[in-house]
C-alpha cells in the first residue's frame, strides 16, 4: 500500500494523487490517501484553509485510517523535528518507510522515487509530470468528473459553444495571491503578450476569461481590442468547474497556479497551445521540470 498526503488547493491535491497513483500502479499495490492535515489544518496568515476537492472527480483510491496512520506517520505539517523522529524509531518497528520531498526538490522530478518500495508514505507536492507521465492516460481518465456530480445546462452549454470556437482559456489569479509569496501577473508583461503570440498563430480566436477577481477583469479586460467572454458562472465550492471549462478550450493561457496547470494538462486537444509565465514567486525560485517542454513560456 501507497499512503500520500493531501495539502493545499484542488491544483495541489491533483498533483499529489497523480503522484501517489504512479508509485502505487507501479507497484500493484493500493493507494490511499491522507486527508489530516485538510482536516485538521487552522487558520494561518500564511495559508489560505483548504477541504478535500479530489470527490469531485473520478478517483481510484480510499481515504487512509487515521488511527493506522498515527503508528507510523505524523502530521508532518507545522510539526517539531523532535516529533519527527519519534515517528522515524516507530517505523523501525512496522516495517514502514516514508518519502518526502525537500523544498529545494520543489518543482523538480525526483529520480529517487524509482526506488520507493510498498508500504511507504509520500509527502510532497510533486508538482511536475515526470512523476506520472508513464501513466497519464489513467491519470486524465481518473481526473474526469465524477458521475455522481450532474453539470448544469449553463456549464453544459458553455462547453459546447467553446468547442465550435477557436476557444482560448485565460485564467487570471489574484485574491488569495495578493501580499503572497506568488507574483500578481501583470496585464501588459504577460496577458497581452500571451494574447498577442496566440492571435499570430490562431484565426479568429475567442477568448474566455476565468479568474477569482471577476471586478479586476471586467475592469481590464473588457478594454481590450478581443472577441473575449468573462466566465462568471462558478463560485465558491462549485470552482472546480472552471478547470473542467478551461479543459474544454482548444488552447489555453495559464496563470502561475497549479489549478491553472492542470486546466492546461487535460486539455485533449492535441494540437493546443499552451503559454504560461517564465516567473511564478516573488523570489527567484526555478521551475525546472513542472513545466512541459511543448508549452511556450511568456
Amino acid at each position: 500500500m501507497i499512503v500520500v498526503a493531501l495539502f493545499g488547493g484542488l491544483g495541489n491535491q491533483l498533483f499529489q494523487y497523480a503522484c501517489g497513483k504512479a508509485v502505487a500502479e507501479k507497484l500493484g499495490v493500493e493507494l490511499q490517501l491522507d486527508t489530516r492535515i485538510l482536516t485538521e489544518q487552522k487558520q494561518s496568515k500564511n495559508a489560505t484553509l483548504r477541504d478535500f476537492e479530489l470527490s469531485v472527480f473520478d478517483i481510484k483510491a480510499s481515504l487512509a485510517d487515521k488511527k493506522e496512520l498515527e503508528k507510523y506517520a505524523p502530521n508532518l505539517y507545522n510539526t517539531p523535528k523532535w516529533f519527527h523522529q519519534l515517528y522515524r524509531i516507530k517505523r523501525l518497528f512496522n516495517g514502514r518507510s516514508i518519502f518526502i520531498e525537500r523544498i529545494k526538490q520543489r518543482h523538480s522530478y525526483i529520480s529517487a522515487i524509482e526506488k520507493v518500495k510498498d508500504n511507504t508514505y509520500l509527502y510532497g507536492y510533486f508538482q511536475t509530470e515526470d512523476f506520472f507521465k508513464d501513466i497519464s492516460d489513467k491519470i486524465r481518465e481518473d481526473f474526469r468528473l465524477n458521475p455522481q456530480i450532474s453539470m448544469n445546462d449553463e456549464n453544459r452549454l458553455l462547453i459546447e459553444k467553446m468547442s465550435a470556437e477557436n476557444s482560448v482559456a485565460i485564467h487570471v489569479r489574484r485574491g488569495d495571491y495578493t501580499n503572497s509569496r506568488f507574483i500578481l501577473l501583470e496585464i501588459e508583461n504577460y496577458y497581452l503578450k500571451a494574447i498577442e503570440k496566440i492571435k499570430k498563430q490562431i484565426k479568429n480566436p475567442k477568448f474566455y476569461v476565468f479568474s477569482n477577481d471577476i471586478e479586476f477583469v471586467k475592469t481590464h479586460f473588457s478594454k481590450m481590442d478581443i472577441d473575449c467572454e468573462i466566465v462568471d458562472i462558478n463560485s465558491g465550492k462549485q470552482s472546480f468547474m472552471d478547470m473542467v471549462l478551461m479543459s474544454n478550450c482548444k488552447h489555453n493561457i495559464i496563470a502561475n497556479s497549479s489549478f491553472s496547470w492542470w486546466s492546461a494538462w487535460l486539455n485533449e486537444n492535441p494540437n493546443k497551445i499552451v503559454i504560461a509565465p517564465q516567473n511564478w514567486y516573488c523570489q527567484n525560485i526555478p521551475m525546472n521540470d513542472m513545466i512541459p517542454n511543448e508549452w511556450v513560456l511568456v
